[in-house]
């Protein structure tokens, strides 16, 4: 009986890992990468435009104004989807410009513990994409931008068991709705860019999803440096250089990407991996 407790924890603890294993490794739904980018079906609304103008700042002053707005708008009219919807994204660009120095590494997360404003954003625009969703709003779009605010919670192992199998979920709900989305494919290509090496990191892969959001939205500069970030995983260098001269040439208001840029060039170790340096980001402004 001795023998057989120690054999049957054993197994236990086995099973659990496993059980963590298989959650952690579902990178989420599987899709070609298209030939065409889906089209706007109307063009952009002054909200939609300044909620861009203020992501293409890099800088949180706009967002801190353009998020209040919106804020200010849903609040208005409570009714309307449309309305929540916008502020969810508005939220999740906050989200990430607060990450924007922040280096970019294969299985780390950018923050071992949340920011209290973090935290805030995040709660908030999870509540945003329930209420649109509540008013009717089952677009695909909506499950990429709650896709997004899950992923923007993980800070370890304990958070990515509670949160990767409902993120994969969500994405696989994008997928079905909007395959052709370009924001969705900048979504999935950074599931396997930035997965753990044994858990579904696949940077070949991950780079065919940025090149095709690259080519849509020739006014984001993001999906570029991605991109240059998964040459540079690979041991392009050259091309990493010619991505990231890319994504500065779109948007030179990006500092995390002319920082990286200049490190490339210079040819230092870790370029994406490190946070930019207040010297840096002078440096290059």
């Amino acid at each position: 009986m001795s023998r057989i407790v120690p054999i049957l924890s054993a197994v236990c603890v086995a099973g659990i890992g496993l059980t963590a294993w298989s959650r952690l490794a579902a990178n989420g739904t599987e899709i070609d990468i298209p030939t065409r980018a889906r089209q706007p079906n109307e063009p952009a609304t002054a909200p939609e435009q300044a909620l861009a103008a203020a992501r293409r700042s890099c800088e949180m002053p706009p967002l801190d104004a353009i998020v209040t707005r919106l804020g200010a708008a849903a609040e208005a009219q409570p009714d309307k989807a449309e309305s929540w919807h916008l502020l969810a994204e508005a939220l999740l660009l906050r989200a990430q410009q607060r990450t924007h120095l922040r280096g970019i590494a294969v299985g780390r997360p950018v923050f071992a513990e949340l920011p209290t404003a973090q935290q805030s954003d995040l709660e908030r625009g999870l509540r945003a994409v329930a209420t649109a969703r509540e008013l009717g709003d089952d677009s695909g779009d909506l499950d990429r931008i709650e896709a997004g605010l899950m992923s923007q919670r993980i800070t370890g192992w304990a958070s990515a068991l509670q949160w990767n199998g409902r993120i994969a979920q969500a994405l696989e709900r994008a997928a079905g709705k909007t395959p052709d989305d370009p924001d969705l494919h900048v979504a999935l290509g950074l599931r396997k860019l930035l997965a753990p090496r044994l858990l579904g990191h696949d940077p070949e892969k991950a780079l065919e999803h940025f090149t095709f959001a690259a080519r849509a939205r020739a006014d984001d500069e993001r999906p570029a440096v991605f991109a240059g970030m998964a040459c540079y995983l690979q041991r392009k260098r050259q091309l990493a250089i010619t991505w990231l001269e890319t994504a500065v040439a779109r948007n030179p208001n990006n500092t995390f990407a002319k920082v990286v840029l200049s490190r490339l060039r210079r040819g230092e170790e870790a370029p994406f991996a490190r946070d930019v340096t207040d010297e840096e980001a002078a440096a290059v402004r």
